[in-house]
């Protein structure tokens, strides 16, 4: 019989995982509450930077270069991932939190939300040892391994997106970035590197998390998250920043209705047919960290000229 409990986070997990805003804000909220779990921070980041991508679907520059089609794929791929991830993670907080309030480990109820083993051992690990670095890189393997299956391999988002042109052009023109804003006006982050690749994803989200938390510009970086509004538009750091308003797109809310998930492949235990690699856990080297933002507007800047060359046709995904 399914502990009482388990409704209760099944629900709250549910309520928070409705669209791109409300996963953000749930991050948010329970690192505000909980900042041992350094992992929450970083998935409220790259959260936020999802919304960002999509809603920048809606702009005249990917509406001449995409078809509909490709438009929708590519954000049905941003909101497919992020939900998958957030129904594994949240439960994974909110068990936690449970586990504070009581005095005692409770992570025997990540089996009823299908959490991995391996998340399952680390959690334990993390209650006695209270290593917040080794956490944060196991749920940065967990979450990679997560979609590796089911969304990277999974073959008519292969066939729609990865092996198309749309992605292709974002990729060459790294385009597909996490950008962490401050109020100042400065905004710093990386490139994603090439998606397929486990362990690159892997590597990025620790360098990621190396600059969000870097000494001196992590106060900043809480400070954004914590008085700048979740609206799933870059309008919420262009606004410290002189920019043009057409480049930028309105609230994620005004450009999507909500969409209905449904699991429909194997859930099994990553971790049981995959061996753990020694890297995932290195430790990456932290590099000097300057603002990234002119970088990424020269970027979409030759987007737009793309955008111009390509004009009227349009790329599109053959079914």
């Amino acid at each position: 019989m399914r502990p009482l409990v388990v409704y209760d986070l099944e629900e709250q997990t549910a309520n928070s995982n409705i669209d791109n805003i409300a996963r953000t804000y749930a991050y948010w909220q329970f690192y505000v509450n909980h900042p041992e779990i350094k992992w929450s921070f970083l998935a409220s980041i790259v959260s936020r930077n999802a919304g960002w991508n999509m809603t920048d679907l809606t702009l005249p520059v990917y509406k001449t270069l995409l078809s509909d089609q490709d438009r929708k794929a590519l954000f049905l791929t941003y909101e497919s991932i992020n939900w998958f991830i957030f129904r594994d993670a949240y439960p994974q907080l909110l068990i936690y939190e449970q586990s504070k309030l009581q005095g005692r480990p409770l992570f025997f109820l990540l089996k009823y939300f299908g959490v991995s083993s391996f998340m399952e051992q680390e959690w334990y690990h993390f209650y006695q040892t209270k290593d917040t670095e080794r956490l944060l890189t196991a749920q940065i393997i967990n979450e990679q391994q997560l979609i590796q299956q089911p969304i990277i391999k999974n073959n008519p988002y292969q066939r729609k997106v990865f092996k198309q042109l749309p992605y292709y052009i974002q990729s060459i023109l790294h385009l597909n970035s996490i950008l962490i804003p401050t109020m100042q006006g400065k905004v710093y982050g990386l490139n994603v590197p090439p998606f397929q690749n486990v362990t690159n994803r892997i590597r990025f989200g620790k360098q990621v998390a190396n600059i969000l938390f870097y000494p001196y510009l992590y106060p900043l970086f809480y400070d954004f998250s914590n008085q700048v509004g979740i609206i799933g538009s870059r309008k919420a750091y262009e606004q410290f920043i002189l920019f043009d308003e057409e480049t930028v797109s309105e609230p994620l809310r005004d450009c999507y209705t909500r969409i209905e998930h449904s699991i429909t492949y194997d859930m099994s235990d990553w971790v049981k047919n995959t061996k753990i690699k020694r890297k995932w856990w290195k430790e990456e080297k932290k590099v000097n960290i300057k603002p990234f933002y002119k970088q990424f507007v020269h970027k979409r800047q030759l987007l737009a000229q793309v955008a111009n060359i390509s004009e009227p046709q349009k790329t599109h995904i053959v079914n």
